[in-house]
């Protein structure tokens, strides 16, 4: 079995959150994506930005008035007898700071998901506290 890409897991958790009229910002920041095909002028704008490359994907305001800033990756291979493989997806030192501060603020949760429905499922923890 193929593991989707986390475009494809970040498409289908837009889709969802449009479908549910969330306001919500995907933030651009990974590395992969091109402003320029000058890889040297690229960088160098990201860094005049002040481009936070290790900031959570989405920016998600929830319907009870918080938000919740979520940091996609693929989803994890589920092995024969149900445990759960590494995911292809690695998660940075920056990254993991990066969720700790954001969960120090009141009102605002910060999550890694492994794929769109485990983001759909924070989603629907965090409006039901």
């Amino acid at each position: 079995m193929n593991i989707p890409l986390e475009d494809f897991e970040a498409e289908m958790l837009a889709n969802y959150l449009r479908s549910c009229n969330y306001e919500f910002a995907h933030i651009w920041n990974e590395s992969g994506q091109r402003w320029t095909k000058n890889i040297i002028a690229m960088m160098n704008k990201k860094k005049k930005l002040w481009v936070a490359k290790w900031f959570p994907d989405y920016c998600i305001v929830l319907k009870r008035w918080s938000i919740l800033f979520i940091e996609l990756k693929r989803q994890r291979r589920v092995l024969k007898n149900w445990n759960l493989w590494a995911s292809p997806s690695k998660v940075s030192e920056e990254q993991k700071k990066w969720i700790k501060i954001l969960n120090l603020i009141d009102n605002i949760s910060a999550e890694i998901c492994y794929w769109a429905d485990e983001a759909i499922n924070q989603i629907h923890y965090f409006e039901n506290l």
